[in-house]
């Protein structure tokens, strides 16, 4: 279940879920604190994924230097050490799939707490 070449994603939701519950201590409002909190991962998952697009679709290019990894995020996100001992199309492709389906993932919880949202604020006002 633990994918290494993504551990980036997991060190930022420790800390959002940090975050999450001292803001939630001192707002006590739960939707208020889910939404902004799946706001933000939903953000910052679609520039993950982003740059991992561009860097699975650079290393499709064909180049007499090998494939390497295009940009800062992507490297933060896949590294060269212990985690990631070799790059290949295939992790690159995979990192990328697996990022894409977060941000999705994502963006469902979000459309659901926005129609909550929404929904309890039409019955605040008919009240």
């Amino acid at each position: 279940m633990f994918n290494p070449e993504l551990y980036f994603y997991y060190i930022l939701l420790l800390t959002l879920l940090i975050f999450t519950y001292l803001f939630y201590r001192r707002t006590k409002n739960l939707s208020k604190t889910l939404l902004m909190t799946i706001t933000v991962l939903f953000f910052v998952s679609v520039v993950c994924s982003i740059s991992l697009a561009l860097n699975y679709y650079e290393s499709l290019k064909p180049s007499t230097e090998g494939i390497g990894i295009s940009n800062v995020i992507a490297y933060w996100l896949l590294g060269e050490d212990a985690w990631a001992p070799v790059w290949t199309i295939q992790l690159f492709k995979k990192a990328y799939f697996i990022s894409l389906w977060i941000t999705f993932i994502l963006f469902g919880f979000l459309i659901i707490l926005l129609f909550m949202k929404r929904k309890q604020s039409k019955t605040k006002d008919m009240n």
